[in-house]
Formats: structure tokens, sequence, C-alpha cells
């Protein structure tokens, strides 16, 4: 049976009110980090792959042959800008400098966003078993790239530090739209290997058409709620029961209040600072109307609780 390693809890809109629409949390009940990225999904398409490697370079010495496997990377924004990130891993082959991997369907919005011309970079690696593989050496390509060298036959040279390290051969190459009955999901791969902890890198699809929310988001849009509430008459006579300024002493939330609650604790999780400036219109006291006046005692508060007190103490 699977044991339980912990488990977090995350809502979209603070992630997407993060920094790379990325947000960490400590697990409950467990050790370790979860990593979080809300992206809007769209499925691009399926890449087919099958590789195999020429004398590779041995890294075990002379009693043992290396253990290799691949891994593709990509360019993303993340908690610490930009960055690498593993999107795909396949598993490895016991003591062989020539492996046959086996065939992979990678989902090409995680590859390459679905633009089949974006750079990633292909990683060698050799297997150890505390997960702190040894690099055999890598280059950068693109789908496109690796289509290509299946069409002519042309290997690529595997490089670590200048030097050649064996050679990566592309035996099948082929993209499917992911609408044929024939067409396999992405491969689990990487099953067999053991990885050390590290912020693991999540969806990143590419949306096709109009920007939506998400790409503004992501794009660096800074969001910043600020709260205007209506004290004009037609609200009626706030001492009143049943009016929509009464504020009930029995804790009940007016009208008003509900709106603020129920609203603001969505738009709340997208303003990165948490301050928010309350401020009244149509009020009118003192024998004058009011039509723009602070909340509270304070310029901004903190949260939605930080909303509604402001408001009572208007």
């Amino acid at each position: 049976d699977n044991i339980s390693m912990g488990s977090a809890v995350f809502e979209i809109g603070s992630i997407l009110g993060a920094k790379g629409s990325t947000k960490a949390k400590r697990m409950q009940n467990g050790k370790g980090t979860l990593y979080a990225r809300v992206e809007q999904a769209k499925s691009c398409g399926t890449l087919k792959l099958k590789m195999s490697g020429v004398k590779l370079a041995n890294l075990d010495g002379f009693f043992n042959k290396s253990d290799p496997f691949y891994e593709f990377s990509k360019k993303e924004n993340g908690l610490r800008g930009t960055e690498w990130n593993v999107v795909h891993r396949s598993s490895y082959i016991k003591d062989n400098l020539n492996p046959n991997w086996e065939m992979d369907n990678i989902d090409l919005g995680l590859l390459c966003l679905g633009n089949l011309d974006e750079r990633v970079v292909l990683t060698i690696f050799d297997h150890e078993g505390d997960g702190k593989h040894e690099l055999m050496g890598e280059i950068e390509t693109s789908v496109n790239g690796l289509i290509a060298a299946k069409r002519t036959g042309k290997g690529f040279t595997l490089k670590r530090k200048g030097k050649n390290m064996g050679t990566i051969v592309v035996l099948t190459a082929e993209v499917c739209d992911g609408e044929g009955e024939d067409d396999l999901p992405p491969t689990k791969a990487m099953s067999n290997v053991r990885i050390t902890p590290t912020a693991p890198p999540l969806p990143r699809p590419i949306a096709a058409g109009s920007p939506a929310f998400t790409d503004y988001v992501r794009g660096g849009c800074e969001i910043n709620l600020c709260v205007a509430i209506d004290f004009t008459g037609s609200n009626g006579d706030p001492r009143k029961p049943g009016t929509l300024h009464y504020i009930h002493p029995d804790g009940q939330l007016n009208d008003y209040e509900k709106a603020i609650k129920s609203v603001g604790s969505v738009l709340t999780k997208y303003d990165q600072d948490q301050k928010f400036p309350v401020v009244g219109f149509g009020a009118k006291y003192g024998g004058v109307v009011r039509h723009c006046f602070q909340c509270g005692p304070q310029e901004e508060v903190d949260g939605v609780n930080g909303i509604l007190a402001a408001y009572r103490q208007t």
C-alpha cells in the first residue's frame, strides 16, 4: 500500500498572485515542501520520441558501466526568476554505454508550450542509487531539431565542458495532434529514477488565441484591490433594520458585508502586498455630502477582516 508523505492545501488565487504564479508550502504531517503553479491548460499534442546513445563516455570506472537516462528542461519564470526546469525524465538503462531507450510520449504543452522551435536542453545523466546523478553531457535543441535529426540520420554530439562524451541518435520523432485513436497518452517515465529533493516543475501549457486572465498575471501584471462603498441615500437609513447598511447587534452580516466578504476573499489573493485602501462615497455628515472619503482610521488595511473593520468604523 502507498504511504502518505504529507499534504498541503493551496488556494488558486493565492498562487496566481504570487511571483511566477508559483507558491511553496511545507507539507502537513510530513517533511519537505510542495510547489504549485497555476497555468491555463491547453492541449498541444504529443511528441513520440525514441532515442539511443552511441559510445557514451563511461563514468563508473574500469569494472562497471554507466546507467544512462535523459532529461528535457525548458526555460520558465519561477520563484527565482528565469530558470531551467526539468519537464520530462526517462527511465535509466543499467550498465550500458549504447543505451536504446524506450519510446516516450511527451506532452508538447509541457515540453515547449506548443512552440516546436522553442529551445530545450537535453541532458544525459549516469544514474546513481543515492539520487546524486552524474552529468554525462548535454545538448541544446528543439522539437523541430529532433525531427530534423531523425530525418537526416545525423546524431547529436554530447558535450560536457567542451569534451565529446558520445552521440545521441534520434530513432523516432513524430508530432501527434492527440485526436487519433492510436495516439498514446504521455509516457510515465522516470519510474526507476531516484531523484534528489528539488523544486519540481509544473505544467505550463500554451494558450492559443486572445490572452486570458492567467496570461496577464503570469506576464507580470500587478493587481491592486481598492474598495469603494456606496453610502448614498438609496441604501436606506442605516439605523433601521432591513436596510442595506444596518449593523446587526448580534454580529450578523448585512448585505454590504456579505458582498465584501464574498468578493474580497477571492480578489485579495491576487494582491501581492495585501494592503487595501477603503473609501466611501455619497455619505452626508456635518451637513455636507462627501463624494470620496476614507473609511476607518487607516489609509490601507490588511485582509478582508481589515476591510470589514474599516467599513464598520465609518
